[in-house]
């Protein structure tokens, strides 16, 4: 007897086959680092070549079918500097708390307290909270954009 499973994705269907159950089981052993390589070329390809029509974040910030990611190593950034180039990253559009920690996990910076570095940024006057959603003010553009020229230099 032939046993197929199909399991379906964002990106489409993958197709486990096998001559039994115990075949197709342990063909799925290895499905989880699969789906994890092909959901990052899946990203790659779907990634434009700047973030948000920005050029300035061209090799500091990848943009990604979730959203912006930073590439910047975790050592030349403070969780509250990757939080203002994640908003500057995804302007106009405003970021809710929990989008802003699965993008900090996507860019490898797994900060617990990133809801109190968000609370410093509304305290300096760099971020706005309106609606649940954050959003840079001016003064954050400003800090985002040091932020991208320190980077740079």
């Amino acid at each position: 007897m032939r046993v197929r499973l199909s399991i379906k994705r964002s990106f489409g269907e993958l197709v486990v086959e096998g001559e039994s159950f115990e075949e197709v089981a342990e063909g799925l052993k290895g499905l989880p680092e699969w789906l994890a390589v092909i959901e990052s070329m899946v990203a790659g390809l779907e990634a434009p070549v700047s973030v948000g029509g920005k050029e300035d974040l061209k090799g500091l910030v990848e943009a990604t079918s979730r959203g912006p990611v930073i590439t910047v190593p975790k050592e030349r950034l403070s969780d509250k500097d990757a939080i203002c180039l994640l908003l500057y990253a995804s302007e106009p559009k405003p970021l809710q708390p929990k989008q802003i920690g699965e993008l900090l996990m996507e860019s490898g910076r797994h900060s617990a307290g990133f809801g109190a570095r968000l609370s410093e940024l509304r305290s300096e006057g760099l971020v706005i909270r309106e609606n649940g959603e954050y959003r840079l003010t001016a003064a954050g553009r400003r800090r985002a954009e040091e932020i991208i020229q320190r980077l740079r230099g």
